[in-house]
């Protein structure tokens, strides 16, 4: 009895190898899907540049958009909420970070609202984009917008993102300054991000 327990396990292991063995070989890789499907939301969701009747600046705009696209610039300046970004408001921001070394901030409105960008020169936000100069002079925290990622841009990328920024849909959404209050709920927790637009309710 005790011979026929023991084979019965071990067949049981044996083919239970072999069945996980078989359930890895047989799920599709992730290099049979192409990279653009897993952006394809954001990237469809941006807005085109088919509007602006110049070539050379719709040329600029497009490179522009390729590279906010690509950046995931969406991910902190489009809030949304339960179900998913509100593409209607896109880069309007409005998401909500919240940590104990340097306070709250909520992400800025790039869109060229007077809310936003409109109120901006375009030096102001190559200073932003290429050494963290907020326009009243404060130097942003890395960990609310991490500007040395992309401080290293070309001159001309920095140009073609401000021209896409400036040819977008304005999104009328006034954004709370910075405050160094707050910390988040969670004692144990560095920091906070809330996604949604919680923060200006």
């Amino acid at each position: 009895m005790k011979k026929f327990l023991k084979w019965t396990l071990i067949i049981i292991v044996v083919l239970g190898v072999l069945g996980f063995g078989a359930f890895l070989y047989l799920i599709p890789p992730f290099t049979l899907v192409p990279p653009e499907e897993f952006t394809s939301q954001e990237t469809n969701a941006a807005p085109t540049v088919e509007h602006i009747a110049d070539p050379a600046q719709r040329k600029m705009a497009e490179r522009g958009r390729y590279i906010v696209v690509y950046t995931g610039c969406t991910g902190c300046h489009t809030a949304g909420g339960d179900n998913g970004p509100a593409w209607e408001k896109y880069l309007g921001g409005g998401a909500k970070l919240i940590a104990k070394d340097f306070g709250t901030v909520v992400t800025r409105n790039l869109t060229p609202d007077e809310t936003g960008l409109a109120s901006r020169t375009d030096e102001q936000i190559h200073d932003v984009l290429r050494s963290g100069i907020f326009h009243t002079g404060r130097l942003i925290h890395g960990r609310s917008m991490p500007w040395t990622a992309w401080s290293n841009w070309s001159e001309e990328d920095m140009r073609a993102v401000i021209v896409y920024l400036r040819n977008l849909k304005p999104v009328k959404q006034t954004i709370p300054d910075w405050t160094p209050e707050g910390v988040p709920e969670d004692p144990a927790a560095f920091e906070a991000f809330i996604g949604g637009n919680y923060s200006l309710k």
